[in-house]
């Protein structure tokens, strides 16, 4: 494996972080030939560790049974739409509830391979319950800096596995640049991994998120026509990207999707990039977004390449209707996840409104943490029913309560 500037092309030795000091590109992990080409002999199943060869580490990576997320084909959404293949990644079936025990796996394997005490991270709620998670079954000590009003069933996940969580005042409102330099300094002088999981801090974490896209390929037994992700800092879709052109590379796909990426009006730095023609991503002086697994003021250019290389495009939401779409999905198609989930969706309904995708398109929408993390979906709803006197024993009662409530 070699670690490569993405823009210069210059050679770093494994293990260094940050962006390349000669051009400021950020740096990404390349493997030979003959490391992609066992994709083709790697049988899918839970657990990520089954691709260590094409990981920036030597050892194994602690296991909860992370990835092999389901692939499920829209059985109500994708036809009232008019698709006839809308597929849902279901990335919320993952141990900690997101696709980032995918990158929080890898984070700890890292750490371990380091002989390190600890990993520290920042979050908005995610990464902070994945990484503590995955601290844990490793043995390693946790360090979280959280955004405050993060929701508050990510701050239990992270508490309850066992993190040392500090809420640290506009954590990411500073800029990425110092961020960074924080998560650095704090990791040397607690002798702990930065774990941040964003690549022109840390490379490596994202090459866990990749396996998505083996995944993806395994189920379908090619690619898809487009990749619809939310996006925040960047990483998923960027690693999925990376994770097909190592499929191509393997000979197990011929073409490449379209990578199609999701933010909010309210959080839009990628999406100004992209409609300016820019090569960088400007870090935006707000983010307002309502949810929180994108509301952030930047995005690194690894995505924004990815979606350029892939023939994509940039969209943007508002944050209305992504939340009744995470209703909806729910109800169309039993499917409980967080609000980011359905960024995706409703990024979807702008492309057919522009006519960006046929009706015969294989269609992937990321969907990428469980409802549990983050919901208002029948919470008052919830609260009644548990204060509702029960019903008696009694067939007829039960059957006239049923047909009131359900008329109500």
């Amino acid at each position: 494996m070699k670690v490569l500037c993405s823009k210069c092309r210059k050679d770093y030795s494994q293990g260094t972080m940050g962006r390349c000091p000669s051009c400021d590109g950020i740096l990404r992990p390349e493997y030979p030939d003959g490391a992609v080409r066992k994709l083709r002999d790697i049988i899918p199943g839970p657990g990520i560790d089954r691709y260590t060869g094409l990981f920036p580490l030597e050892g194994a990576v602690p296991c909860l049974g992370e990835g092999d997320t389901p692939l499920i084909g829209s059985r109500r959404i994708g036809p009232a739409m008019g698709l006839r293949r809308l597929c849902f990644k279901v990335e919320g079936c993952n141990p900690s509830g997101s696709f980032k025990d995918r990158g929080g796996a890898l984070a700890a394997g890292l750490a371990l391979e380091r002989g390190l005490k600890g990993i520290i991270t920042a979050s908005s709620g995610n990464a902070a319950a994945s990484i503590s998670a995955y601290s844990a079954a490793a043995g390693l000590e946790c360090l979280i800096l959280m955004e405050p009003g993060s929701p508050p069933n990510k701050i239990r996940q992270t508490l309850a596995t066992g993190a040392t969580v500090i809420p640290v005042d506009g954590v990411f409102d500073h800029g990425p640049e110092a961020i960074g330099s924080l998560m650095l300094r704090l990791a040397e002088a607690l002798d702990y991994y930065p774990a941040l999981v964003w690549a022109p801090v840390n490379p490596y974490i994202l090459e866990g998120v990749k396996t998505m896209s083996y995944e993806i390929v395994a189920r379908l037994g090619k690619a898809p026509d487009l990749v619809i992700c939310p996006v925040g800092g960047g990483d998923m879709l960027a690693g999925q990207w990376r994770g097909y052109l190592e499929l191509k590379r393997a000979g197990l796909i011929d073409r490449l999707p379209r990578m199609i990426g999701v933010q909010s009006s309210s959080a839009p730095p990628l999406v100004e990039a992209f409609r300016s023609g820019s090569r960088r991503v400007k870090p935006l002086p707000y983010a307002r977004s309502r949810i929180s697994g994108i509301n952030v003021p930047f995005t690194g250019e690894h995505a924004l390449e990815a979606v350029r290389e892939s023939g994509g495009m940039v969209l943007s939401i508002e944050d209305e209707e992504a939340l009744a779409l995470q209703q909806k999905v729910a109800f169309d198609e039993g499917l409980w996840i967080e609000p980011v989930s359905a960024v995706p969706l409703a990024g979807l309904k702008v492309l057919l409104e522009r006519g960006g995708v046929e009706k015969d398109d294989l269609v992937v929408c990321i969907m990428s943490g469980a409802g549990f993390k983050d919901s208002n979906l029948a919470h008052s709803e919830a609260e009644e029913v548990s204060r509702r006197n029960p019903m008696p024993f009694d067939i007829e009662a039960i059957i006239a309560e049923a047909k009131a409530l359900r008329a109500s």
